[in-house]
């Protein structure tokens, strides 16, 4: 829930943003019926199981993903050892260079995905390990293989 919230507190959109934002979406298709331009920061949570395709972008006629549909806002990735390891490497591009290039045989189209990243997670799998509310029935292993999940080199 809180993560939700931090769109709320980042500044209002310029006119040149909601601009932006505004063609990323409708290209996506993801207008809504009626309305101008998007004027609130966009926050996006994308399921564990997204294909790299959906958080980049692509198909056959190349259409923004999550990292161009959360440009200027948030992405946010709950449970982040869940997601494969592939789809978080993919991040790496469009963090580092603030847009996202997709090339296909008939040409090359390039998204901007200026974003913030938030993630969360448990510390174990069960999610218990270091509460009191309950005991963690986590091996030693399978919390080293959950961390694990996460290297230091993926988000640097």
């Amino acid at each position: 829930m809180l993560s939700e919230r931090l769109t709320t507190i980042l500044p209002d959109l310029s006119f040149e943003e909601a601009l932006e934002i505004t063609k990323i979406h409708s290209i996506a298709g993801e207008l809504e019926r009626g309305k101008g331009l998007v004027m609130v920061r966009p926050f996006r949570r994308p399921h564990h199981t997204s294909s790299q395709v959906a958080m980049i972008g692509g198909g056959r006629v190349p259409k923004p993903g999550e990292v161009s549909l959360a440009h200027f806002g948030i992405l946010f990735l709950d449970e982040l050892p869940e997601f494969k390891k592939s789809t978080l490497e993919v991040l790496r591009g469009p963090l580092e260079d603030r847009t996202v290039t997709i090339s296909r045989a008939d040409g090359t189209v390039t998204y901007p995905s200026n974003f913030m990243l938030m993630a969360s997670m448990n510390p174990c799998p069960c999610g218990y390990y270091g509460t009191d509310d309950k005991r963690c029935k986590c091996s030693e292993q399978a919390i080293s293989k959950y961390i694990g999940k996460i290297s230091r080199a993926t988000f640097r």
